[in-house]
């Protein structure tokens, strides 16, 4: 970029581009955008199923991130970086005080914070100072003094009961939800009070190199030497583990399950060929590939406890699915041998990202000495792009995505939330999402060979699927 004011007009130039184009799809469809005012439904938000205003959306966002990065005091930028935790504190706050269900039931009009303190039985003038924060980051709105209202943002919080239900029953307030609010209250409270421990954990001899998942920085935390899953089973953690539960929803429902429909051409296998599906939970990928192509067979692998929960999910799916044989249920620690030795793809979504190497290559190999010359292996995780400009690896699907300059290649705050998925696995597991190139090295090195990445988005981050077979 020949000078600063010139990247200055560039961005300019995204933004102005990126708003024609999400403004000509809206007309040609006859649908609004939507509004920041109002809260969201998936009704209001049709404008953003075209891939277009998706893509166009995402470029606007990096050049608004990157355009206020750029003109404003760095002191500034710094400093507002530096107190920002203020913002998930303030959120958990109106989360679990369950404001976001006061103010829907309240309507558009909104309520008086005194009148919201009342329901919530809480000070209403920190609970004002809280929620007049959030509206300055665009989360509620302020509609007149001290009245506040859901917004476009806020209202993703909602779990759709009402107050007082959740009041009555707050073991179960995430229960039978989205999930999403479940994870805003996961992140805000363990996630984030691990977060606090990161440097104390990075720099102690004792923890400085540690790649197991004990020690870790959110035990630091909470005082605790065994790993997230003991303490989470804890009886006084009753709550968190439920919501912990929940949580999980929440991150799969940030992607259409049909998603594991895009990519590996499932359609190549033969039938009556075997899908292990490892770490699988309780089979939601698994049967959505079963009602997409139920001439294949469908293995789901687990913990008991979670076999037998899938089994349930599954006869409430596909009803005659375990018993024609073709969705099967298979408790399996995948640490040990893999049962399994005539699988066609062996599928891993979101298993990688909570292990170190040294735990990661244990499970390729385990699935490395059950594979067959021509098994597949598909890995679902994040990738994490560089946040420089570099060349891709020579396999087809790994080229970069075409973004305009002055943006950062990886389209810097608009494309942030992998690296917090990142760091999150760090926290919780001292484990990592991964580059790329650490992904192909990660398969070298337990005799499988990289062969091709599909994409899902167009940065190419959120969940690819990676394909490889045996080297």
């Amino acid at each position: 970029m020949s000078s600063p004011v010139a990247a200055l007009r560039a961005l300019q130039e995204i933004i102005s581009s990126s708003i024609d184009r999400i403004e000509e799809s809206c007309k040609s469809r006859g649908l609004d955008f939507p509004s920041l005012d109002e809260p969201f439904t998936p009704e209001n938000d049709a404008a953003r199923a075209d891939p277009a205003v998706q893509e166009a959306s995402t470029l606007l966002a990096a050049a608004a991130h990157q355009l206020i990065a750029t003109v404003q005091q760095p002191q500034k930028t710094i400093f507002t970086a530096t107190v920002w935790y203020y913002l998930p504190v303030a959120l958990r706050a109106a989360v679990e005080t369950n404001t976001v269900e006061i103010l829907r039931e309240a309507g558009v009009q909104g309520l008086h914070v005194n009148d919201i303190a009342a329901k919530n039985n809480v000070d209403p003038i920190k609970l004002g100072r809280l929620l007049r924060f959030l509206a300055t980051s665009h989360i509620f709105k302020e509609v007149s003094p001290d009245v506040f209202a859901n917004n476009r943002v806020s209202s993703v919080c909602d779990t759709g009961k009402s107050a007082s239900e959740l009041f009555d029953k707050p073991l179960e307030k995430h229960e039978n939800t989205s999930g999403i609010p479940a994870l805003i209250g996961h992140c805000t409270d363990e996630d984030f009070k691990g977060a606090g421990y990161i440097l104390e954990h990075l720099t102690d001899p004792e923890t400085a190199f540690e790649d197991g998942v004990e020690r870790t920085p959110m035990m630091r935390a909470f005082g605790s030497a065994t790993d997230v899953w003991t303490w989470f089973e804890r009886p006084d953690n009753e709550l968190r583990f439920r919501r912990f539960g929940a949580a999980m929803n929440g991150v799969n429902n940030m992607q259409s399950p049909e998603s594991i429909l895009k990519g590996f051409d499932w359609g190549s296998l033969t039938a009556g060929s075997i899908v292990v599906d490892v770490g699988g939970g309780i089979g939601t990928s698994s049967l959505v590939l079963a009602k997409a192509f139920p001439k294949l067979r469908y293995v789901i692998q687990d913990r008991p406890a979670v076999v037998e929960e899938g089994k349930k999910h599954c006869q409430s799916i596909l009803p005659n699915a375990q018993r024609e044989g073709v969705v099967q249920y298979e408790p399996h620690d995948f640490f040990q041998a893999q049962p399994q030795k005539d699988a066609s793809v062996f599928l891993l979504k979101q298993i990688m990202h909570d292990w170190s190497d040294r735990f990661a290559t244990n499970i390729l190999r385990q699935l490395r000495d059950a594979a067959t010359p021509s098994t597949k292996l598909v890995l679902i995780d994040n990738i994490l792009p560089y946040a420089c400009r570099a060349d891709g690896l020579a396999v087809p699907g790994a080229r970069a995505p075409d973004v305009p300059e002055p943006l950062l290649p990886n389209l810097g705050g608009a494309g942030i939330l992998p690296y917090c998925f990142d760091l999150s696995m760090y926290v919780h597991f001292n484990a990592l999402e991964r580059t790329l190139g650490h992904v192909q090295r990660l398969l070298e090195g337990a005799g499988w060979k990289l062969v091709r990445v599909h994409p899902t988005d167009s940065l190419g981050s959120y969940l690819p699927q990676v394909e490889a077979v045996p080297a």
